[in-house]
């Protein structure tokens, strides 16, 4: 009987020591929402929320089951692979805008209905997830549209705004932690929403692994085919937008085109129509490419003169240090969180100076040795930045709500 009782009193020991989140041996429950259809040919919030995910799921101390659109699953999972088909899912057949309007007016179907061990729900983009006992954790990226001058007032401005206003009311009644990817961004969402200031914890972005290793054959041929290959180009990453300050953007490459006869400026990603008029009136030097792959986009970096990012808003600036550890340097602006991320190994211009972006441009273009001392400066500083390190990061964020 006493050693009956022993073993029962270790197998007790043991189940508690399972049971414990802050044992070596325990594993936190994660229930990851996320905009899957976000996370493949994505930019800077989807592919924020492609590598966390990843990164956190790699952990040893997470056990994280991924809450998704069943329909989006089906179509991107073939495309993205591994290690998405290998995670657990948790699916809702309802369409993702129908559904988080559910979660949003109803607080209905919670969390746990869903994976009913969910100790955190974390929310990888600005969403609303309805929980009963876990804990809710929301990214927001920035504040951009509660800002003045971040975007244009035009009217899907103003219909942006109150849905994001109606959404940061709500989650400030029900979030347990806020996770935003700068100090910068942290400091605006507390200005605009005080009472969640207490909730808000920043961890920087990483920047993709793959951008500090060699360029793919298949990112150079893309290059080449684009007629690059052989021609002095400066590459603007965000495309043609009001907030990426594209009219800083094209009246200072009118000028750098006619001071410098061989060079090319290349615009990749989306841009707004409004702007295509004056861009096409720069004639063939100036390449808008659209959208292109992880692969062109490396290849595109790393074989660039210079990364011109003269945005006038950004919650992080993931193409600063993305151009940084391919080794390229970098023009940007000296506004919102870019000083923070790109520190002393960028030249930082006013981004309503033109005149201040044209010089410094002009004078990496003739000045070797000014290159070469921003390159490595900005590897060396690119490497602080680490997928790896955000999910450790935001792990221990995590292990604080519990």
């Amino acid at each position: 009987m006493k050693t009956d009782s022993v073993l029962e009193s270790s197998m007790d020991a043991v189940g508690q020591i399972k049971n414990d989140t802050h044992s070596p041996l325990a594993k936190i429950k994660i229930l990851t929402y996320v905009h899957m259809r976000n996370i493949h040919e994505s930019t800077g919030a989807g592919r924020t929320a492609r590598q966390i995910v990843e990164h956190l799921a790699a952990r040893t101390d997470v056990d994280m089951h991924v809450l998704a659109d069943a329909k989006d699953r089906e179509r991107i999972l073939p495309q993205v692979q591994a290690p998405w088909s290998n995670y657990s899912y948790h699916t809702f057949s309802t369409d993702t805008s129908r559904q988080q309007t559910k979660w949003f007016l109803f607080n209905r179907p919670r969390a746990e209905s869903y994976w009913s061990d969910a100790q955190i729900v974390f929310c990888t983009g600005e969403s609303y997830v309805p929980v009963k006992r876990a804990r809710l954790v929301v990214t927001a990226h920035d504040a951009g549209y509660f800002e003045p001058e971040a975007h244009l007032r035009d009217k899907s401005y103003w219909k942006q705004r109150l849905k994001w206003s109606l959404l940061f009311n709500k989650l400030a009644q029900h979030v347990d932690m806020f996770h935003t990817v700068s100090q910068f961004s942290a400091d605006r969402l507390a200005h605009f929403f005080p009472q969640i200031r207490s909730r808000i914890r920043y961890v920087h972005n990483g920047v993709t692994p793959h951008f500090f290793e060699p360029i793919k054959t298949e990112g150079r041929d893309f290059v080449t085919q684009a007629g690059l290959a052989n021609r002095p180009y400066v590459l603007v990453p965000g495309g043609l937008h009001y907030r990426k300050n594209a009219d800083l953007i094209l009246t200072t490459a009118r000028v750098l085109l006619r001071r410098f006869p061989d060079l090319q400026i290349v615009i990749v990603n989306h841009n707004n129509p409004v702007y295509l008029p004056a861009a096409y009136s720069l004639g063939e030097r100036l390449k808008l490419l659209g959208f292109v792959s992880d692969s062109a986009l490396h290849a595109l970096y790393a074989m660039a003169k210079i990364v011109w990012f003269p945005s006038l808003y950004e919650g992080f600036g993931l193409p600063v240090v993305e151009a940084m550890a391919c080794g390229t340097p970098v023009v940007a602006s000296n506004s919102s969180s870019i000083p923070e991320i790109a520190g002393n190994a960028a030249i930082l211009c006013d981004p309503k100076d033109p005149n201040a972006h044209l010089g410094a441009i002009s004078s990496l273009l003739t000045d070797t040795l000014a290159c070469e001392q921003f390159s490595e400066a900005g590897k060396l500083h690119a490497k602080r930045f680490t997928w790896s390190s955000s999910a450790a990061q935001l792990k221990e964020s995590f292990d604080t709500l519990l």
